[in-house]
């Protein structure tokens, strides 16, 4: 995780106006949520706001660059599944998408698809009766699109159709990691959550954007070219390096 740089801003903050301003600070954000922007700013409720803001501003590029990805990842796969299946993948209940995988557990043997029959169902129950198949496939969330190549399914869907979404030759145990890194990252983004000094490499929003940028390639190289050109640079590095953190943050 690289640190990022830090803003030169005014250490002499102005007692007297801190009080209210923490006051109605904690109204909007509540005190948990402020508190380790404070704590990184040394108590300054100003700078503390000051890095909320670009939280938040990081936040913007990082969801830029997945919704870009997140797209190209659910039209690849709905795409290479309708060319393996002659059905409807996502209706047809004998699809390897919906049909039953049984896998042990701890607490005996568990169906890996009985919650993708529940989203899928659940998104087709709130759409109008006649709604496409492209519809349904745009409302589905990126965590089930990131789970449909987990182990559970490794053998009925990644190896019957999704690992030709993919360069040759590519690792789902490799690959899976870095689509869970970007799922979890975009789920902190959606939440409002701090994204900087994350508890784990897997939710660095550094890495995440990388993933993001370079899995876009892979899907479709086109897209990542007409987007990003041939920078070596990440999106959030750019950010970064033109809108220094207001504390000392790691990303």
């Amino acid at each position: 995780m690289a640190t990022v740089p830090e803003q030169s801003l005014p250490q002499d903050s102005n007692n007297e106006q801190d009080s209210p301003t923490r006051a109605w600070a904690e109204r909007w954000l509540s005190p948990e949520r402020l508190a380790p922007y404070l704590a990184d700013c040394g108590g300054d409720v100003e700078r503390a706001l000051a890095l909320y803001e670009w939280n938040i501003s990081l936040g913007q590029v990082l969801m830029r660059d997945i919704s870009h990805f997140e797209v190209a990842l659910r039209n690849a796969y709905d795409r290479v599944l309708r060319e393996s299946w002659e059905g409807c993948w996502l209706l047809d209940d004998a699809s390897p998408a919906r049909a039953p995988v049984m896998r042990k557990s701890k607490r005996g043997k568990l169906d890996a698809n009985r919650i993708n029959r529940k989203t899928i169902d659940a998104v087709v129950d709130r759409l109008p009766s006649d709604a496409s198949t492209g519809t349904i496939v745009a409302n589905l969330t990126l965590g089930f699109w990131v789970h449909l190549s987990d182990r559970s399914r490794e053998a009925t869907i990644w190896r019957t159709a999704l690992y030709r979404a993919w360069p040759k030759g590519t690792d789902r145990k490799k690959l899976q990691p870095r689509l869970e890194g970007i799922l979890r990252v975009r789920n902190r983004v959606a939440h409002a959550e701090r994204l900087f000094d994350p508890s784990n490499g897997k939710l660095s929003p550094l890495r995440a954007d990388a993933d993001a940028v370079n899995l876009l390639r892979d899907l479709c190289p086109e897209a990542a070219e007409h987007l990003y050109g041939n920078d070596t640079a990440s999106p959030v590095e750019l950010f970064c390096e033109e809108n220094p953190a207001p504390a000392n943050v790691r990303l």
